[in-house]
């Protein structure tokens, strides 16, 4: 039965923010879009009842993914809960009550590990364990203070942390495989007491950053360590985790890994020696140098559920690659030669330095056969902007609350880099004039269109300028630059962010861009604007 006036002049909260509900006793009603009734309950506190996934028509309602639910309730005294629940149910006729409720059966997020690292193992190996960061009050400070919380939340803190890297290199030449690979071994499952965890929401896991399960007193983080990094593994030894056979690098190796790398959120990477000193780059440091190493299985089992092995999936074989019938290569390499040669006679034809930004070293590599990897070093330049909607040299909370409509950021202190050493955007202490954001940008794409994009960025600083690598507005939000999308022949596309240029508006710029573009004389050029924005 649909709700009346009498109920939709409720309170009311949405189902996805049940949290905010009362601590007060009352009868509540979970209204769908089309105000039909599917539930009517009563509760001695209404928050505690929903809190969490307790309440027991949750699952039910959760998986009507095309509904959205809506909480109204009725404040009540409790000695009168029972009769007016009753009453209510019998007046609106509610779609679940009086229906069974079935039982969800819950596997153990022991089993759940288990089958991903079956799965894993072949791709992946132990890189070590690591003691409670609830010991180190020095690195949750530093992590709390570089929005790094991820690494130090509650639940984690009390618990050793098992590594595993994953190593992409052994994951075969069909990436695609791989990705849906990685998606269904890490996907949200229902039927699990636990969960695999990432730290922002909606990551996309083809991404391979960090990921987290805790179980049975551990937590397993599972992330990629780049091919550079895996040179200086000389050995492994054979381990177990949760009873499933692995890998685990040996004692000097990981040594050498401590000594020469860093453990960022999105994995083990060669350290930038001309960055070591900086603040956050010592995190990442000490974020590795605390890995000792794995030489027992550590997760004791407690439920030792059957593992039916052949259901659990495995990463496809590579399949059949289709192949250029002029190169004979894979379509995807040839295609990548044509743009390169395509690429070369229109910088020559506009008289255009190929040396200049070293675009002549990316140009002058060409896929000669399989083996034939683009390296994105040598595609990819960095650039600096300026925001169009706030002033990196102050925190920038306050400053896009306009922007945001209206929602109030807590204002972040990110650090400024350049020529005249470190400061902070709350520091009463100045270096800078002018501080930018660091974007990157296809080196070849920006050479051909920086005559007329050099004004909205720019490639090097001055020593009266600094620079932050990314401009956070909250420890999970950050400013995405405006970006300016440009495709050649039809073939191909590169995103360019852009930004303000002597305070000229979005709007502004976008047409002065635009009218340069128009008048550029280049063949087959399409181009596309995206505003600035903030994501997770």
């Amino acid at each position: 039965m649909s709700a009346d006036e009498q109920i939709l002049q409720l309170p009311h909260i949405s189902l996805k923010s049940r949290t905010l509900l009362p601590e007060e006793s009352g009868i509540y009603y979970v209204v769908d879009e089309n105000s039909i009734i599917w539930y009517i309950g009563k509760a001695k506190n209404l928050r505690t009842r929903w809190t969490g996934d307790s309440h027991h028509r949750l699952d039910q309602l959760q998986k009507q993914r095309k509904k959205q639910f809506t909480i109204y309730y009725e404040l009540l005294p409790e000695s009168l809960l029972d009769i007016i629940e009753q009453q209510r149910i019998e007046q609106y006729s509610p779609q679940l009550n009086g229906t069974k409720v079935k039982a969800k059966k819950l596997a153990p997020t022991e089993t759940l590990l288990r089958q991903t690292l079956f799965s894993l193992a072949p791709y992946s190996f132990v890189l070590g364990v690591e003691s409670a960061r609830k010991e180190d009050i020095k690195f949750i400070e530093d992590s709390i203070n570089w929005q790094d919380r991820w690494r130090v939340k509650k639940g984690v803190l009390p618990l050793k942390v098992i590594h595993i890297c994953i190593n992409v290199s052994e994951l075969g030449k069909d990436w695609k495989s791989a990705v849906r690979f990685f998606k269904n071994l890490f996907r949200k499952r229902s039927n699990y007491s636990n969960n695999w965890e990432f730290p922002c929401k909606g990551q996309r896991i083809y991404e391979l950053s960090v990921t987290r399960l805790l179980v049975n007193g551990f937590a397993i983080e599972v992330y990629q360590i780049d091919k550079e990094a895996l040179e200086y593994i000389q050995g492994y030894d054979l381990t177990q985790v949760a009873n499933v056979d692995i890998r685990a690098v040996d004692e000097a190796s990981l040594a050498l890994l401590k000594n020469k790398c860093w453990l960022r959120l999105e994995g083990i990477f060669l350290a930038n020696d001309a960055y070591q000193d900086a603040p956050y780059n010592q995190l990442r440091r000490k974020a590795i140098e605390r890995i000792h190493p794995y030489k027992e299985d550590l997760v004791k089992l407690l439920f030792k559920e059957d593992l039916d092995l052949n259901k659990l999936q495995l990463l496809p074989r590579d399949t059949i690659t289709l192949r250029d019938t002029n190169t004979g290569l894979p379509v995807r390499l040839a295609n990548i030669a044509n743009k390169k040669q395509y690429l070369v006679a229109l910088l020559t034809e506009r008289g255009i330095d190929l040396n200049r930004y070293q675009v002549n070293k990316y140009l002058g590599s060409i896929p000669k056969d399989d083996n034939y990897v683009d390296n994105l070093g040598d595609k990819r330049m960095t650039i600096l902007i300026k925001p169009f909607f706030c002033n990196l040299k102050e925190p920038i909370g306050n400053q896009i609350n306009n922007f945001q409509n209206g929602n109030r950021t807590i204002p972040m202190n990110n650090i400024i880099y350049g020529a005249k050493g470190t400061t902070s955007q709350s520091s009463q202490d100045k270096h800078y004039k002018e501080v930018y954001l660091v974007a990157t940008v296809d080196r070849v794409f920006w050479l051909l269109l920086e005559t007329y994009l050099s004004d909205f960025a720019k490639v090097k600083l001055n020593e009266e300028e600094g620079y932050v690598s990314k401009a956070y507005v909250s420890p999970r939000r950050f400013i995405a630059p405006a970006i300016l999308t440009v495709t050649l022949n039809g073939k191909w596309k590169a995103d360019i962010p852009f930004g303000s240029k002597d305070n000229m508006s979005y709007d502004e710029s976008v047409d002065t861009i635009a009218s340069l573009l128009q008048a550029s004389g280049i063949p087959k050029l399409k181009f596309s604007f995206t505003v600035e924005s903030i994501r997770t």
